[in-house]
């Protein structure tokens, strides 16, 4: 498995780097690309960072709103400081 990593943060220039092994597809290519986590804090491990341009860094955060184990709402990050603030059209 690839690595993917990413940032967390609150939006004051302070992030939480991370770095863990993709364990999930999203594109279609059969290779593990994005990392499943609850990224909404419903509870649920149904949400994911994507490494949608495969160079290892997530950059699209795909979550299941709804809960009904579809992805449904895409964000960024812009900005790099770990909000995932910018939301995106669900054809990434």
């Amino acid at each position: 498995m690839t690595d993917i990593e990413y940032v967390f943060g609150i939006g004051d220039g302070v992030r939480q780097a991370w770095s863990s092994a993709a364990d999930l597809e999203l594109s279609g290519t059969g290779a593990a690309d994005a990392i499943a986590l609850d990224f909404d804090g419903d509870g649920l491990a149904d949400d994911a960072l994507w490494d949608s341009d495969g160079d290892g860094v997530a950059d699209v955060s795909a979550l299941d709103l709804d809960d009904d184990g579809a992805l449904d709402s895409f964000f960024t990050d812009p900005s790099g400081l770990g909000v995932w603030d910018e939301q995106i059209g669900p054809g990434v």
